[in-house]
């Protein structure tokens, strides 16, 4: 049924410091557990709102509103089961099929399928192992099944002591352009041939 989140009473408390928050989720290999947050707060406080909470919402809406897809994983693992997602506005909702909770704690592996280009994912994979932004047109799949092409850009997210925490991945559906190229120039190449056959124009 998707993600459920717990609040768990330290071992060692601390005056400021009672309880943390973790996650549990689904993984394509089983299920996984990650830490929310620590709240420098009272343990029965924990579920009031913060200034961290409000920016958070904040973000949370604005990247709602963006026509772009945007999807946001751990930086690691990078092999299966991870990287895991962690956030997915509601333009790739719109643009794969999937609700949230069915990605949540998944690969973004679970857009590709049989016609998605290995030489592609490969140079998206090396790129990634380098901590280096890259950019490629990639075909994906949705829910249903149906194929999308996507303009994907993928970039590293560092914190505050430079340690990337974070892959933030923005990609933007151009099946109509891809699809407009493809008929141009077959229609192309259907011109050549007649002119290379000699075929009279007009």
């Amino acid at each position: 049924m998707g993600p459920r989140d717990h609040v768990v009473a330290l071992a060692q408390p601390t005056p400021v410091e009672l309880a943390t928050r973790v996650r549990l989720f689904r993984t394509d290999c089983g299920f996984g557990i990650g830490i929310l947050r620590r709240r420098a707060q009272r343990f029965d406080d924990l579920d009031s709102g913060s200034p961290e909470d409000t920016y958070r919402r904040l973000l949370e809406a604005v990247l709602d509103t963006a026509q772009d897809a945007v999807l946001v994983t751990l930086a690691e693992p990078l092999d299966a089961p991870g990287p895991l997602i962690l956030f997915a506005n509601q333009s790739l909702l719109d643009q794969t099929g999937y609700h949230l909770h069915e990605l949540l704690g998944r690969s973004p592996r679970l857009f590709q399928g049989p016609k998605t280009c290995r030489e592609t994912t490969a140079r998206l994979r090396r790129a990634m192992d380098q901590w280096q932004p890259s950019r490629m047109q990639v075909l994906n799949y949705r829910r249903d099944g149906q194929t999308c092409w996507i303009d994907l850009k993928v970039a590293p997210m560092a914190d505050t002591n430079g340690w990337y925490t974070h892959w933030v991945s923005v990609q933007r559906d151009v099946s109509d352009r891809v699809a407009h190229e493809q008929r141009l120039a077959s229609e192309a190449l259907s011109l050549a041939e007649r002119l290379n056959a000699g075929v009279p124009m007009g």
